[in-house]
């Protein structure tokens, strides 16, 4: 198997799944329990990513979609 340099965990799921659960694991322990429970609350009321709430973005999103877009140059 060829070793590949940079960043990312490359097909290590054993690796890349332990550094999510000791991740998660610190970010619970320095939040606690209260934050959690603020931010799931919140829920998507404070998103803007809602185009049910916001027709005006639902209507750019829909010109930028159909609009051409010059190609990409090959690198």
């Amino acid at each position: 198997m060829t070793i590949k340099k940079g960043r990312g965990w490359h097909g290590d799921a054993q690796g890349h799944k332990k550094a999510g659960q000791k991740g998660g694991q610190v970010t619970a322990s320095s939040h606690g329990q209260d934050f959690y429970s603020s931010i799931g609350r919140k829920g998507g009321s404070v998103s803007g990513g809602n185009f049910a709430k916001n027709k005006e973005r639902a209507r750019e999103a829909g010109r930028k979609g159909g609009k051409a877009r010059a190609k990409l140059a090959d690198v």
